[in-house]
């Protein structure tokens, strides 16, 4: 089983780069628990209670407001006060969220699962294969070139002595290059380490310097998503989302080639192609990291390079999409639509993750993080994309206290250290 990062402070010990200011823990707090959970069997009955934590102490007849959601995607709200329970059960394999809220806004979330293990991938769109052939070919006539390697100090002095980063741009087909920081090990000698690249979430941002990643010894690559400059200012990238990327995921577009996740994977195969390039990197271990957007990035790195040995996909993105059609919840960016047989529900199936998790490195260590209550990626579309993924050695983290935040990205850095030292021991 994975081991669980619950806390901010413990994540900022791992990875400094991400630092948030700490916050005492609230005073009062609303509590959803599971009698007899959080996994169950169809028809079983399933039990919510709603309790008011106030500095420890069970505060009772507080107004709630909870909204039942079977398979995220049908409501029911319900009203009581403190202590409310709620009963509901599934007729078929899926995952129930409920969600309280009280008058001044405090709020709490959970989810539970349906027999999971029986829920099914979509099948791949017609023509995927022909399809993302046709588009890596065009990576082929790109020569792999380093656009740029500019040296940058690290953000933190404490690293001035043990990493060097740089700033890097290497040239992909399509309109904008791999774009992100490279952090090395001072001093690292030739195929002396592992490679690992970190893919980002939704959103638009620079690169960030994987410092502790390096520090521990790893060839460290942090893949801009959108290929463009880093270390801008943030108003730079505040006015590309708010214009010419622009709601970039839900865009309408009349091809798949159009599309702005074309691109993204041709960045991410080439960016595995240069990180493999490089002196430092040991041959033996590459893995790839990343969460939501990111997840999804690293379950195509999987499968269009069996080099990628590791993969830490957490809360993927995008996946199982055409699930929708079926009944089941809907998932970001929330382009498929019901009773649509247009353009826009196929475009979006030559992205999902599903297809690419069937195509996964069979020998790969793969692990699966999944929030029981995130709407975004929602857990019967991860279960899938678990389910669908080819490797032999997978293992699947639920968080049924988690949404779309949290220990679900937290969590992972103590299996990846564990790998890579197991690995060099061979």
């Amino acid at each position: 089983m994975i081991k669980r990062i619950d806390s901010q402070p413990e994540w900022d010990r791992l990875c400094p780069e991400w630092a948030l200011p700490e916050l005492p823990p609230p005073e009062r707090k609303l509590i959803i628990s599971l009698e007899n959970g959080p996994d169950f069997r169809c028809g079983e009955p399933i039990s919510f209670r709603i309790t008011l934590d106030d500095r420890g102490h069970r505060r009772n007849g507080i107004p709630v407001r909870a909204m039942l959601q079977p398979e995220f995607s049908q409501f029911a709200t319900i009203t009581g006060v403190t202590p409310l329970e709620i009963e509901t059960r599934m007729e078929r394999p899926g995952f129930v969220r409920i969600e309280a809220v009280t008058p001044d806004g405090m709020s709490a979330a959970l989810g539970a699962a349906v027999e999971p293990e029986k829920i099914l991938p979509v099948e791949d769109v017609a023509g995927f294969d022909e399809f993302w052939h046709t588009q890596f070919a065009r990576l082929t006539t790109v020569p792999l070139h380093v656009e740029a390697m500019r040296e940058i100090p690290p953000v933190r002095k404490e690293y001035e002595e043990r990493v060097r980063c740089f700033d890097v741009q290497v040239a992909c087909a399509g309109a904008r290059p791999v774009s992100g920081i490279l952090a090395k090990p001072v001093e690292a000698a030739p195929r002396s380490c592992p490679g690992y690249l970190f893919f980002h979430g939704a959103g638009v941002r620079s690169a960030f310097q994987p410092l502790t990643w390096a520090a521990r010894g790893m060839l460290a690559f942090n893949v801009n998503a959108h290929g463009l400059p880093n270390d801008r200012e943030m108003d730079y990238y505040r006015k590309l989302e708010e214009n010419e990327l622009a709601g970039y995921a839900v865009r309408s577009v009349a091809s798949a080639e159009e599309s702005p996740f074309c691109e993204m994977f041709l960045r991410v195969k080439r960016a595995i192609e240069f990180l493999k390039s490089l002196p430092e990197w040991d041959g033996r271990i590459l893995a790839v990291h990343g969460g939501s957007q990111g997840g999804l990035q690293s379950i195509v790195a999987a499968a269009v390079d069996p080099a990628v040995n590791f993969c830490m996909i957490q809360a993927p993105a995008m996946c199982n999409q055409g699930a929708l059609l079926e009944g089941r919840a809907n998932v970001w960016p929330h382009v498929v639509t019901p009773g649509d047989a247009g353009k826009m529900n196929r475009i979006a199936r030559f992205f999902d993750g599903v297809s690419f998790a069937r195509r996964m490195n069979r020998e790969a260590k793969v692990y699966f993080t999944a929030g029981y209550s995130d709407t975004e990626a929602v857990p019967s579309s991860v279960c899938a994309a678990f389910h669908a993924c080819a490797s032999s050695d997978k293992e699947f983290a639920p968080f049924a206290d988690c949404g779309h935040a949290g220990a679900v990205f937290w969590s992972g850095e103590a299996e990846l250290d564990h790998y890579i030292r197991t690995r060099r021991n061979i």
